[in-house]
């Protein structure tokens, strides 16, 4: 995968299938029914029950919301991935005014991904993955990636303006 920078956003080039696949799995974590990624995503704020329900009556259901509004913004932004010429890897623009989104998006399903998986600190760490199960490696593959992208779209890795893709940017 390279990173390039222009002026409508980051330009995400040569995604492997399984990259394209971890992406278009992020809406699907983001609106998932399981309890795990449900009480990871959306978990008890308050110590008094009066205070929880409150707090579940009030915040939870705008949350749902943002988390929704989200997973279709990522969606429709996935829906304009091209095909790189001469290969079955893709291309994906992410707008500017898409950065928040996607963050948020891609935090929140590395969160459900680790919840998902059974992961712990200890498979987190470095030594972690040759102790993990196979179905578990996987997950931390995908964490990785989510995690790279989210760097990227936060500043932290540095990402060189680059020269046109005209080709592949959809107006």
């Amino acid at each position: 995968m390279w990173v390039a920078r222009v002026d409508e956003g980051y330009v995400f080039g040569d995604l492997s299938p399984a990259s394209v696949e971890t992406l278009k799995g992020v809406p699907m974590l983001l609106e998932s029914a399981d309890a795990r990624v449900r009480g990871r995503l959306l978990p008890d704020t308050c110590d008094d029950a009066v205070d929880e329900e409150h707090w579940r009556r009030h915040a939870v259901p705008e949350l749902e919301r943002l988390f929704l509004s989200r997973a279709q913004l990522v969606r429709r932004d996935l829906a304009t991935l091209r095909k790189m010429p001469k290969s079955e890897h893709k291309l994906l623009l992410i707008p500017d005014g898409h950065t928040s989104a996607w963050l948020a998006a891609l935090n929140g399903a590395r969160l459900a991904l680790y919840v998902m998986n059974d992961l712990t600190a200890e498979t987190m760490e470095p030594d972690g993955f040759v102790k993990a199960t196979p179905k578990q490696q996987e997950a931390l593959l995908r964490i990785h990636l989510l995690a790279e992208m989210q760097s990227v779209l936060l500043g932290d890795l540095e990402v060189e303006p680059s020269g046109p893709f005209d080709e592949f940017i959809i107006e």
